[in-house]
């Protein structure tokens, strides 16, 4: 298998934890590992942009105009 070198940051927390959990010279292959998961599930669970957007709307309660002008003159919803 290829491989490419990359270099990433990370927060100090979550280096500390991956050296204390992982053997030596185990975190590039763990890192790896989370990283191709996290790929795969997004390729699979792909959606349209537009469509994601519009489902957000669908545990909102049906509102009249009136309802909404209200809300933003005050501010918030």
């Amino acid at each position: 298998m290829n491989y490419k070198r990359v270099t990433v940051s990370l927060p100090t927390y979550v280096y500390e934890d991956l050296v204390a959990l992982l053997p030596r010279g185990g975190i590039s292959s763990f890192v790896a590992e989370a990283t191709e998961d996290k790929v795969l599930e997004r390729k699979i669970n792909k959606k349209d942009p537009v469509e994601e957007f519009l489902a957000l709307r669908n545990g909102l309660p049906k509102l009249t105009d009136k309802q909404i002008f209200a809300a933003i003159r005050k501010g918030r919803m």
